[in-house]
């Protein structure tokens, strides 16, 4: 395995605007395994090309308990989260994504791992893949994105589970 290293970002956080309807379904969340539910929860990105609606989850959805037991169904739904928000935002540059759970923290990472320098572009997907992990997992943990760089030389094999690997 290529030795990774952090990758400087110039990506400020996106601004988000959290809003819940309170009884009125907004749309349809969508989760691993053909589970879904309607939601009055979402939230609203301002993007330098428009704003864009993601639906969240809703208070009260299924969840394993949060736990060194149910670490792999956890790491599952984050695996999945992630490759289905990649879906149609796949930075041209990205390489691999792991995804990665810190019990204690309450935190879920995702961990871009990229074959060259990030673009701006790329650095936007990716804080794009980010939010809508968010979205899946609100009121469960917060979200943390880290960009990293594949560099020449062996180095040990990077810590989480691959949620996405290009082919090549």
């Amino acid at each position: 395995m290529a030795r990774l290293m952090p990758c400087p970002s110039h990506l400020s956080p996106l601004p988000v605007d959290w809003f819940d309807t309170g009884r009125d379904p907004i749309g349809t969340f969508r989760f691993r395994g053909g589970r879904e539910a309607p939601t009055t929860c979402g939230m609203i990105l301002d993007l330098p090309g428009g704003r864009r609606f993601i639906p969240a989850r809703p208070p009260g959805f299924a969840a394993a308990p949060w736990g060194a037991e149910a670490r792999f169904e956890w790491l599952a739904d984050l695996a999945w989260s992630a490759r289905r928000a990649l879906i149609g935002q796949t930075p041209r540059g990205l390489a691999l994504m792991l995804v990665s759970l810190d019990l204690r923290g309450h935190r879920a990472g995702l961990r871009a791992v990229f074959d060259r320098q990030p673009a701006a572009d790329d650095e936007q997907q990716i804080a794009l893949v980010e939010a809508e992990v968010t979205a899946d997992f609100a009121g469960c943990c917060a979200v943390q994105s880290e960009l990293l760089l594949a560099v020449p030389g062996e180095g040990p094999p990077p810590a989480g589970m691959v949620a996405y690997r290009r082919c090549e």
